[in-house]
């Protein structure tokens, strides 16, 4: 339920990505708060998790030019890259970390991000209250979404031509029991392999929501699915504005919520939404974002870690 806008581009010496089509955004090294593990989706705390090359927050206090706070300190130095900026793009190998606050006028304030521009980890350390609106999307972003493409992505691909798409997250959302929010994902896809700035005329949005808290679905409840393990609510609604419209699906997770997901089968989402008549195989995956739709609290929102495997 995003509108994507990307104006400043910080050009920093990203870090190299793996050779192939799997390019995590991390390094080697261990976060003590994160427990390895394989495969499906796993609660915060729970057995499995993410593997131990996932790195840690971006809080400034640890990721400081020179800093070793929960990384390895045999990493190269990283810079923090500290921003209150609307629109800021911070590329990071084959992601782009975007502070996205593209709602600002609907809900005046400041939103304040501390990015390690290594390992992609940020934190969103200031954001105003917006009651019940969906303000911001502080993310990562691996693709091109509204003309704003990270560096060396494989995408856009034709959906048919997908065999495997997996995805890797490890994040954690502060703030009371009365705070409002989600952490999910952001997938856009294009009837054609022309989507740019103007957005996803005619083609899907697909949301999926692994964490929320006093936020309802939105519109159609259009059934469930059981999907990687878990129970989905479907919602859609239509999105955009009149000519430029597209079609908006969100999948959310019923209950416990969850904070870390490893190899995430996204062809398992995009193939009950194609059944349910939302997307097309002869469309284009066009991009994958993962971060959190802030409304009001949950701050600190940590970002540790994110990659995706296309195939």
């Amino acid at each position: 339920m995003m509108n994507h806008r990307s104006f400043f581009l910080i050009s920093l010496l990203p870090f190299a990505t793996e050779c192939g089509l799997q390019t995590p955004l991390d390094q080697p090294g261990s976060n003590p708060a994160v427990t390895a593990g394989t495969g499906g989706v796993v609660g915060q705390g729970g057995v499995g998790g993410v593997p131990d090359t996932f790195s840690g927050a971006a809080g400034a206090s640890s990721i400081s030019a020179g800093g070793s706070g929960g990384f390895n300190t045999a990493w190269p130095q990283s810079v923090t890259v500290d921003t209150c900026d609307q629109y800021t793009t911070v590329p990071v190998g084959s992601y782009a970390v975007e502070t996205n606050f593209w709602n600002q006028g609907s809900c005046p304030g400041t939103q304040c991000m501390a990015i390690n521009d290594e390992t992609g980890a940020f934190t969103v350390t200031k954001f105003p209250n917006c009651g019940n609106t969906v303000a911001s999307y502080p993310n990562v972003l691996y693709g091109c979404s509204f003309g704003t493409c990270s560096p060396g992505s494989v995408l856009p691909k034709p959906v048919s031509s997908l065999s495997t798409v997996t995805s890797s997250w490890a994040f954690s959302v502060g703030g009371i029991s009365s705070d409002q929010y989600d952490v999910a994902y952001d997938i856009w896809f294009c009837p054609d392999d022309t989507c740019g700035f103007g957005g996803f005329s005619n083609g899907a949005e697909l949301m999926i929501w692994l964490d929320y808290q006093n936020v309802s679905g939105w519109q159609q409840h259009v059934g469930t699915a059981s999907l990687d393990g878990h129970t989905w609510d479907v919602w859609v609604a239509p999105q955009g504005s009149s000519g430029n419209g597209w079609t908006y699906l969100a999948y959310m997770i019923q209950g416990p919520m969850v904070t870390s997901v490893t190899n995430l089968d996204l062809v398992a989402f995009f193939k009950d939404a194609a059944s349910r008549g939302y997307i097309k195989n002869s469309w284009y995956l066009y991009a994958i974002q993962a971060g959190d739709e802030l409304r009001t609290g949950g701050l600190p929102y940590d970002n540790y870690s994110f990659s995706v495997s296309v195939q």
